[in-house]
């Protein structure tokens, strides 16, 4: 078979130098290997539900509790 272009470089970059580059080469690759997906709706709804405060819709009417504090500026 015939040697591919890069291959061509690598090995002329050998012979020259006497550096093989593939050692040079990382583990990991540059890019993100993560799946990325859309959400679904049901978890659209969710963050909906809880994006304020994390207080979900039917909690709005109930009044503030000892560990939430309300702050007025009065002129």
């Amino acid at each position: 078979m015939a040697k591919s272009k890069a291959k061509k470089k690598r090995d002329h970059h050998l012979r020259n130098t006497g550096q093989n580059v593939t050692m040079r080469r990382g583990i990991d690759p540059d890019f993100c290997m993560m799946v990325r997906t859309t959400k679904t709706k049901k978890e659209a709804l969710a963050k909906k539900e809880t994006k304020h405060k994390k207080r979900s819709l039917q909690e709005k009417d109930i009044p503030l509790s000892k560990d939430r504090f309300l702050f007025l500026c009065l002129p």
